[in-house]
């Protein structure tokens, strides 16, 4: 009889993986909010930004669901606490619409919990409250990898979602556009340049390419509603905007080398930053403009890596470190 050889499951705090809830934490879950959309079975989330400014308080992430409504997410290591209770609410408060508040703590206090329980009791329908554990599991030498424990939740959401599922089977019609639109992109960049790929059915306005530095990618956009496509650098965690002004230093030259004049997005108050260039007028409605968007984009795509590629490897961010920590 064959016993299988099994590993020790180990648990670790999230304070032990990402060691900063402010800058390791938040910057990782707002690149990874679908593993937190699949653990609440809210569906896909879209990243709208971090660090939003709430009257006296910033929401750490402000994302959107399926339905276009916001979700509001506060993040926060060690024991939940009263202040964060009432930001949270704070933030709901302000909300015109359905809106979804999500507070993720390594210790949800059962007082919290109760008072979690007691919003989901009294508000109105669409406004929703989860309480979220976050820790880490790993087995043996593996990397850890991330576990969400839903502590509190809607009332009846189970049910919920199992009648939301059935009464609207089909996909936003944003999303279906979106999907036909890098479905074709993915086919283009497997015949034109393979160094480039993007994830079969992505319903995302946007898709990311490496671009050889953490924190730095190449970021394709579409956007149905403004009629442009772009292509971007986008900074993901620049506070101070060290990077962006450093790479500026040089901007006569890369924009020489993509041949357009680009935006600069340093985007004060956000953790983030952006270079961009867009090109307007563009339907993704229509399929036949496929190959001609598909072929500018790509374009500008290969120029921002030659570009900025070897410039950022070079960026001397130590200072910005040390000031962020």
């Amino acid at each position: 009889m064959n016993i299988p050889k099994l590993g020790k499951l180990v648990t670790l705090s999230a304070k032990n993986v990402w060691v900063y809830e402010a800058q390791s934490f938040t910057p990782w879950l707002a690149d990874n909010l679908d593993l937190l959309g699949e653990a609440l079975g809210i569906g896909e989330l879209e990243l709208k930004s971090t660090e939003v400014p709430a009257g006296e308080f910033r929401l750490d992430i402000l994302a959107e669901d399926e339905g276009g409504n916001p979700v509001l997410i506060e993040n926060q290591f060690g024991k939940t606490d009263h202040n964060h209770l009432g930001q949270l609410i704070t933030y709901m408060a302000s909300q015109r619409k359905d809106a979804t508040a999500i507070w993720i703590a390594e210790k949800i206090r059962e007082d919290h919990r109760a008072a979690i329980d007691w919003l989901n009791a009294i508000t109105s329908d669409g406004f929703d409250f989860f309480a979220v554990e976050v820790e880490a599991l790993k087995i043996g030498d593996s990397d850890p990898a991330p576990f969400f424990r839903i502590v509190a939740q809607p009332n009846n959401w189970s049910r919920a979602i199992d009648a939301k599922v059935a009464a609207d089977q089909d996909l936003a019609e944003r999303h279906i556009l979106r999907m036909a639109y890098w479905n074709s992109f993915l086919e283009f960049l497997k015949s034109k340049d393979p160094t480039f790929s993007v994830r079969k059915n992505n319903k995302d306005h946007w898709h990311e390419f490496k671009i050889g530095r953490s924190g730095f990618a190449i970021s394709a956009t579409i956007n149905a509603q403004k009629k442009r496509a772009g292509v971007e650098l986008y900074i993901h965690r620049d506070p101070l905007k060290i990077a962006i002004r450093g790479l500026e230093k040089d901007r006569a030259e890369i924009e020489r080398e993509i041949g357009a004049a680009l935006d600069w997005q340093e985007l004060p108050g956000k953790k983030a930053s952006r270079i961009a260039l867009y090109r307007h007028d563009v339907d993704i409605t229509d399929e036949s403009t496929y190959a001609d968007i598909h072929s500018w984009m790509l374009d500008k795509m290969q120029r921002f890596r030659a570009a900025f590629g070897r410039r950022i490897k070079s960026l001397d961010l130590d200072s910005e470190d040390d000031q962020a920590w």
